[in-house]
This record gives C-alpha cells, sequence and structure tokens, in this order.
C-alpha cells in the first residue's frame, strides 16, 4: 500500500488550485491524482478533505456575510480594513476579489470540486475493492451532498432569491456537476435549474443512505438530505414539500432540552437536536475570533437584544461572562487546552425544521400547525411546556410576524439572517445607532445579490454580471 501522506500535499494542491477562473481546475498534477486515486485509501483522505474544504467555506466567509449583511450587528470598526467592511457597509464591487466578493464564489467552488472529482474516481474502484462497494457508495453520497449545499449556498449568495421572478428564470450560478478543463468555458443557469440540480443531488444521496436518523451529526446521514430538502423547497416556496420534508425530521429528532441549550454551543456537547454540523476540532476558527467576547469584531445591536425576554436562555448566548454585548455561539467554554478547543459549525438542527414547518404551514393557511409549531421553539427557550406558551395573532399576517420574530431569536448568527429577509423580501432596517453607513436597505435591490467577481469575468467568456454592478 503506497503512503497516503505522500500524496497528501499533490492532491489538496490540485483540489485547491483555481486556473484564472474559480470554476476551472488545472490540469497539471492530473497523473498524480489518478495515482492518488487508484487505490480506496485516496479515496478515504478524499473524503476528509471534502469536510474540511466544506468548514472552510463555512468558518471563513458563509456565516459571517450572512449577519454582517442583515440588521442585527454592530461593528467594532468603521474603517475600510475591518472584516467584511464592504459587506456590512453594502459597498461591494466585482474587483474585491479577496474579501466575501470573490472568496465565497472560490472557497465555494472548491467544495464542488472536491465532491465532482470523488464522483469522477469513485465508481472505478469498486472493481478492485469488491468489498468496500458499501464504503464508496456512502463516500458518492456524501459528495453529492456537498455539492448540492455548495451551490444552494452559493445561488444564495451571488443571485436574487428563488421569487424574485415568476418562473425563477434569472440568473443564477453556474451550475458544475463534472470537473472542467482550464479551456472551458461555463454560463450561468438560471435560479430555478440551479435548484433543480441541488434537490435531484439531495435525492440521489438520498437513494444510497436511506431515510433514517442521524447517529453521527458530524457525518452526512439521510436525516441531513431530508432537513436541507425541507430548507430548499421553502426557499422555492414550495411549502407542500417543505411541510413534507420537515415533518420527516421532526417525527426523527428531539429539541435539545432548555437545561443543555447552552451547552450546544458553549460545551462539547452537541446536543439532541443536531442533524449535522461541521466538526471544529483542531481547526482554527475564523468565527471564534470574528465573536471573540474579549475583543470583537462585531457583537449583537442593543435594539436585536431588546427582543428577547430576560428568561429567554438564547439571550445568555448573547452576553459575555460580564454581562456585555457579545456572542457566545462560537466560544469553547471548557477548560481544555488550546489545541483541544472546538469550534463546531451547526448547518442543520432540528429548531430549524419546526420554524420551516410554521412557515410553509402559515404560508398554506395551516394556522393552527404553524402555531404549533412557534409555541414548541418559544416553550423550549423559556422553558414552558408548549400549551402554556402565550401567542397572540389575529390574522395570518400576524402569525408570521410571530414566526420571523422565532426565526431572529433562535437562528441568529447561523448563516441565515440575510437569506431570511430576502427569501422574504423584506426590507433591511438597521438601528439608527448603528455605525454602518447603510441604515436602510429597501427590497428589491441588486444589492440583495453579490458581484460575480472580476476574476471570473475576465477568464469565462461566458459569465455575465449581476445587474448594477
Amino acid at each position: 500500500m503506497k503512503n497516503i501522506l505522500k500524496y497528501l500535499f499533490v492532491v489538496s494542491a490540485v483540489f485547491s488550485s483555481v486556473s484564472c477562473s474559480f470554476l476551472n481546475v488545472e490540469e497539471k498534477g492530473k497523473s498524480d491524482t489518478d495515482t492518488f486515486f487508484s487505490e480506496i485509501d485516496g479515496l478515504r483522505t478524499a473524503r476528509v478533505g471534502l469536510y474540511s474544504v466544506a468548514y472552510d467555506f463555512y468558518n471563513q466567509y458563509f456565516f459571517k456575510y450572512a449577519d454582517v449583511a442583515g440588521d442585527e450587528l454592530q461593528s467594532a470598526a468603521v474603517g475600510s480594513g475591518s472584516d467584511m467592511y464592504y459587506q456590512y457597509n453594502f459597498l461591494s464591487t466585482p474587483d474585491l476579489d479577496a474579501t466575501a466578493v470573490g472568496m465565497l464564489w472560490k472557497k465555494g467552488y472548491v467544495v464542488i470540486t472536491n465532491a465532482n472529482t470523488i464522483l469522477y474516481y469513485a465508481d472505478g474502484l469498486k472493481k478492485n475493492y469488491p468489498n468496500d462497494v458499501e464504503e464508496i457508495n456512502k463516500i458518492k453520497a456524501e459528495a453529492y451532498f456537498f455539492r448540492a449545499l455548495a451551490h444552494f449556498d452559493l445561488v444564495l449568495c451571488y443571485a436574487q432569491p428563488y421569487g424574485y421572478t415568476s418562473d425563477a428564470s434569472h440568473a443564477g450560478i453556474p451550475v458544475a456537476t463534472r470537473l472542467l478543463s482550464t479551456k472551458e468555458t461555463i454560463a450561468r443557469s438560471s435560479v430555478k435549474e440551479v435548484y433543480d440540480q441541488v434537490i435531484s443531488d439531495l435525492n440521489t444521496a438520498l437513494s444510497i443512505l436511506g431515510d433514517g436518523k442521524t447517529t453521527d451529526a458530524h457525518y452526512v446521514s439521510g436525516e441531513a438530505c431530508d432537513a436541507l430538502l425541507a430548507r430548499v423547497y421553502l426557499y422555492k416556496e414550495d411549502y407542500a414539500d417543505a411541510v413534507k420534508y420537515a415533518d420527516k425530521v421532526i417525527s426523527e429528532v428531539t429539541l435539545t432540552s432548555y437545561s443543555d441549550y447552552n451547552a450546544m454551543y458553549t460545551e462539547e456537547k452537541i446536543g439532541s437536536e443536531a442533524i449535522f454540523r461541521l466538526s471544529g476540532y483542531y481547526a482554527g476558527s475564523t468565527l471564534k475570533g470574528f465573536y471573540n467576547y474579549q475583543s470583537p469584531k462585531y457583537y449583537p445591536t442593543d435594539s436585536f437584544l431588546s427582543l428577547f425576554s430576560s428568561d429567554d436562555v438564547r439571550k445568555t448566548l448573547l452576553l459575555d461572562p460580564d454581562g456585555n454585548k457579545a456572542c457566545m455561539k462560537y466560544y469553547d467554554m471548557t477548560d481544555n487546552s488550546v489545541d483541544d478547543l472546538y469550534y463546531d459549525i451547526s448547518v442543520l438542527r432540528g429548531s430549524e425544521m419546526y420554524l420551516i414547518r410554521a412557515e410553509a404551514s402559515c404560508m398554506q393557511d395551516d394556522l393552527k400547525q404553524a402555531a404549533s409549531d412557534v409555541r414548541t421553539i418559544r416553550g423550549r427557550a423559556l422553558n414552558l411546556a408548549a400549551d402554556n406558551v402565550p401567542l397572540v395573532y389575529y390574522t395570518k399576517a400576524d402569525l408570521m410576524n410571530e414566526i420571523k420574530l422565532e426565526y431572529r431569536k433562535e437562528l441568529c448568527f447561523e448563516g441565515h439572517r440575510f437569506f431570511d429577509l430576502a427569501r422574504w423580501g423584506d426590507d433591511i432596517v438597521r438601528s439608527r445607532d448603528t455605525n454602518s453607513s447603510m441604515k436602510e436597505l429597501d427590497y428589491p435591490d441588486h444589492r440583495f445579490a453579490l458581484p460575480i467577481p472580476l476574476v471570473e469575468m475576465e477568464a469565462n467568456a461566458a459569465m455575465t454580471q449581476n445587474e448594477g454592478y
């Protein structure tokens, strides 16, 4: 057996390298990659690499962008050199390749390229490793899941929401389902086509993994596929299927208790509602530094904190040990050495499924189900039985406002807020005292989508730029 470590650098270079276009991978080193994947240990190592680059995508830029572009954070600095400055102030331009504009694109397509590389080589190993076909198929399923996840998150960043046009025919992102050479160009697919591919990949992954409860939330499961499908169908405004898949997950998941809620974030306990988390053991956490309560780059606004009652367990994660404003969701408070601290990123969890079902049910006029789900989430936060949770609404619009409020409080700083606002078609309205130069952004606006990076525009003749840039 060849020494896998010998090839780690080669494969990492191939997977991480890009030509002038982030969509294409360099062909040099292909013979080394062929050799690497000639044995099943190469595939196993590539699987670890896939999880790693996915963690990097979320940790470095995606979660930060989703929240700084929203209305719940205050920047500790005002200068153009501060982290996420251009996205916080809606000043993104195509030439900002070293910011979220370029790096989300690059890192997202690195995930897709890793997934496509695994899918390209996996079946070729089955002949020589007949006893490992089940494992090979599972790795393929994980690759399909990650390819779907990355395409979905990228279309959220670089395209207007699904409902922007009546048939979602507006420009999305390039759909990459195979390895591309440096000489190829690829155009943007419509948003509908992107969603269709995402759903197809998730269904393919499900056909391999099968339905079933998550046994280890750090790995892709059938339940994770169901949960992501619930989210995708909600964004697609297919409310019947959003309810269908949320129902499937809720039937298997148990919400983390009130007493264990904080431990999901500040201790090494993943919680019973975890569906899919990216493991941050031994990983440098950019999010931890971003929100570090001792010197935070961003922290919750006063107006956002005022939404929480004093007995809401979720508020304790927005205050540091001294009672100052801080996001504590990415700070391990256990007494471990620096090398043992962990910084998991929660991609999918049970709370979101209740909120998805509440929103989709409300949109289908099933207000009873929607209200029940709101009471479940709110009751857990207040340590009350759902039946004892006060919830006053007179109209469908009233109830939808309550659902939106629970989205804000339950999923804050977990990579949702800006995309939720875009999905709802809501304006962004920030506190008057925020130090952002942009206090309001009315929907629709071209700035609800990032510009396509200039380096991609210059290298890819088939690429078109978003309106307004």
